[in-house]
């Protein structure tokens, strides 16, 4: 296996055309099928089905494509690493993160330290936290940010708690709930109140078969109501603002919104928020982690940890 065949695999598999792949990996057509064609030989899998009219991935195909991307991403980073080895002045430091909603925090750390390097490198993974983790433990990550797991055990691996994170509520504005809590001059929103309307809920991918295939929630889920299961924040927004339903974010992707209300949930249960780095990486008091985790339990310290009311 090497990278051409990975490269050509990956662009097929967003792509699904040959022509458009052979232009982005800078190889002639007939190239192309003939990496792909021996990249499935190595895995004795096949990864495409092709007809004369569509390409499609397969089962395998689609499974594999995580592997190949995580693969990719190793190489070229560990090529950048040691093609910079013999210049102290680099620091890189590789993140791992689930939601783009947390950037903006990340970015404001970011931008907190980086003048204490001469040159400081900066790298986004975004993926589920449990592969993210992974990544930390195979030293292909340098901190992972997001809500500890409690599943998640390795003795090379500590977490920083920055927040016990709670839900916020998000609304439309012109939610019946809104005006009500406007009526009573309410501060938090209650679970009775929402029970009647449909509700846009946001869970990660690889919580979805530990919690909701148990029968079990870590939010109240009316399932009699027409609710919609998301992954990420950005589309519970979306579909919340589009009139879909409310839904419970977590604090530290509560960003404020003029089209959205947040509210305090009455009976919000907690979670630790933070991040996760590995042990060794603190041996180093001016390590580009060392600096990010004291800097990141400063500024969240000092920060709202939900957006206000409007």
């Amino acid at each position: 296996m090497n990278t051409t065949q990975l490269e050509c695999f990956v662009s097929l598999a967003s792509t699904l055309n040959f022509a458009k792949t052979a232009e982005q990996v800078y190889l002639t057509q007939p190239a192309v099928t003939k990496e792909i064609q021996s990249l499935e030989s190595e895995l004795s899998a096949k990864l495409f089905i092709r007809t004369t009219r569509s390409v499609s991935l397969t089962d395998v195909g689609r499974q594999f494509l995580p592997e190949a991307n995580s693969i990719l991403n190793s190489y070229y980073h560990a090529k950048d690493w040691i093609a910079s080895f013999h210049s102290k002045s680099k620091s890189s430091l590789r993140i791992g993160y689930m939601d783009s909603h947390c950037l903006p925090f990340v970015n404001r750390v970011l931008g907190s330290i980086k003048d204490k390097f001469e040159i400081l490198l900066p790298s986004f993974i975004v993926d589920q936290t449990d592969t993210n983790l992974n990544r930390l433990v195979h030293g292909q990550a340098d901190i992972v940010v997001g809500i500890k797991d409690s599943r998640f055990k390795d003795d090379s691996i500590d977490f920083k708690t920055l927040h016990m994170d709670g839900f916020v509520i998000a609304f439309p504005k012109k939610h019946p709930v809104i005006k009500e809590a406007k009526k009573k001059k309410l501060t938090e929103i209650s679970q009775d109140m929402l029970w009647e309307y449909p509700q846009v809920v946001q869970i990660p991918p690889y919580l979805l078969k530990n919690v909701f295939s148990k029968g079990s929630h870590i939010l109240p889920v009316n399932e009699k109501l027409d609710n919609i299961l998301c992954s990420f924040a950005s589309e519970v927004y979306g579909l919340v603002k589009a009139g879909f339903g409310f839904a419970f974010v977590p604090e530290y992707l509560a960003i404020p919104d003029k089209e959205l209300i947040f509210y305090p949930f009455k009976e919000t249960h907690h979670a630790p928020f933070g991040i996760y780095f590995r042990k060794e990486s603190l041996e180093a008091k001016d390590s580009a982690v060392s600096q990010f985790l004291d800097t990141a339990e400063r500024i969240y310290s000092t920060t709202t940890s939900s957006p206000d009311r409007t």
